[in-house]
């Protein structure tokens, strides 16, 4: 229809399936604009009051910023095709996410007309939602986040004011003019961060990118705790395993000695009392009164360092001075051996 309210009624035709509540996306938009005013003043040519004014009656064009508006509410692309040409124009939105199942298309016809576009299969609506709904939503997204820029804002300000102050106690003559010029400078850019931050982006999607985060983080601190976990089983079986080898050589260093050189097994106690040991022709009465004598044997890191061709005797001072302790009792044999 050409009365004012074309580019209205084809948003509303395709998000609803329907022209009829043109009505109500112009009073959104309307008020979306209110609330963004930051940002589109400065592509409206007229005094803005006036822009929102005339923008809210009913017959009212509506073009380019009105456009860009409504693809924030809706966070959905916006395609601009020609009439004569049935070529894309421009899009509006472009790097939204694709939430939506097909963006908004509009055939431009000039002089701020626009129609709403459909397939020969018929219109699919992008929204199934309650008209409203996601308006609404939109609006008061905008407002939260103008309270934050405004308290950004006003702490900046204040943050601003405080450093000139006391620049100026310190360079005498400090230019008011450059201290408003800083000022605006710092709000612009407080606006322009706080904008990028928050722009396109609903509330649930940010309850989304949260859980995501959330959820990542506990991934992440599992597959650490369980790392820590494995190695330290790892670390544990390596140990027990060393033990073991030791042991196992250790009892092996003592078998050879037993079999291979009785005399020293008897004399040092490697063999229970009574035990049958061969007798070696080179032994002396004396060396078998010691060996009857011994009452005790000594333990196995003894002749486990004495199987690594350290003298027994050597290993037995050590025993007496470290106790059983195989690195102990090897330790001190290399640091005395030649005495």
């Amino acid at each position: 229809a050409g009365d004012g309210n074309c580019l209205f009624r084809s948003f509303s035709d395709q998000l609803y399936g329907s022209p009829e509540y043109h009505a109500l996306v112009r009073d959104r938009c309307s008020k979306y604009l209110a609330s963004e005013r930051a940002y589109f003043e400065q592509f409206v040519a007229e005094p803005f009051e006036q822009f929102l004014g005339r923008i809210q009656r009913q017959g009212e064009w509506g073009d380019d910023v009105e456009i860009e508006a409504l693809s924030e509410i809706y966070d959905c692309r916006v395609e601009i095709y020609a009439s004569y040409s049935d070529s894309l124009m421009r899009t509006f939105h472009e790097a939204c996410d694709a939430k939506w199942p097909q963006p908004i298309r509009l055939q431009y016809e000039g002089h701020a007309h626009y129609n709403s576009l459909a397939p020969k299969s018929g219109l699919m609506p992008i929204s199934k939602r309650f008209p409203g709904e996601i308006e609404d939503a939109a609006i008061r997204r905008s407002r939260s986040r103008n309270a934050v820029s405004e308290s950004i804002s006003a702490y900046l300000r204040w943050v601003c004011k405080e450093d000139h102050f006391e620049a100026g106690l310190r360079r005498e003559g400090a230019g008011e003019a450059d201290a408003k010029l800083t000022e605006q400078e710092v709000v612009d850019e407080s606006v322009r961060l706080s904008r990028l931050e928050f722009m396109h982006k609903s509330e649930e999607e940010m309850d989304k990118t949260l859980a995501n985060s959330r959820a990542e983080w506990e991934k992440s601190e599992r597959k650490r705790m369980d790392e820590e976990v494995v190695d330290a089983i790892l670390q544990q079986s390596v140990l027990e395993e060393e033990q073991k080898q030791l042991m196992i050589a250790m009892k092996e260093s003592k078998d050879d000695v037993i079999h291979n050189k009785p005399e020293f097994a008897a004399l040092y106690g490697m063999v229970a009392n009574g035990a049958v040991v061969p007798s070696a022709s080179s032994s002396s009465g004396n060396e078998q009164d010691l060996r009857d004598s011994r009452e005790f044997q000594y333990p196995e890191s003894v002749y486990g360092v004495m199987s690594m061709g350290f003298p027994l005797e050597k290993c037995i001072q050590a025993y007496h001075l470290v106790g059983d302790n195989p690195e102990g009792i090897l330790q001190y044999c290399c640091q005395t051996i030649g005495r």
